[in-house]
């Protein structure tokens, strides 16, 4: 698995395992999201991009799937530790608009 998941204070964390996330890696990053916003009934969620250096338009489609469905359940999806490349990619596609970001987990928790 690609995805790493704890809970913190009834938070789930997701690191992406992944130094690239790209569409070879999408459809299964939108199941895993979907499965735990409804059979887990997550609602908050933060997805720590750590190790992630590229993101391309596939992945973050099903991160953009992941909030709609999050947000049908009343719940939110926030993002942290994007490196400067993927933060730009955030920027151009207008998604740090949707997305609140984070560079602390401490930070991302407390938002909540």
């Amino acid at each position: 698995m690609n995805y790493t998941v704890t809970k913190r204070n009834n938070i789930t964390i997701i690191k992406i395992n992944l130094s690239q996330a790209t569409r070879e890696h999408s459809k299964e990053f939108k199941l895993f999201l979907v499965e735990l916003i409804q059979q887990e009934k997550a609602k908050k969620i933060i997805i720590d991009f750590e190790p992630v250096y590229y993101v391309d338009s596939s992945f973050l489609g099903s991160l953009v799937g992941g909030l709609k469905e999050s947000t049908n359940l009343k719940g939110d999806i926030k993002v942290m530790n994007l490196n400067p490349a993927v933060k730009s990619l955030f920027e151009i596609t207008r998604l740090y608009k949707i997305f609140e970001i984070f560079t602390d987990v401490e930070d991302a928790v407390l938002s909540f």
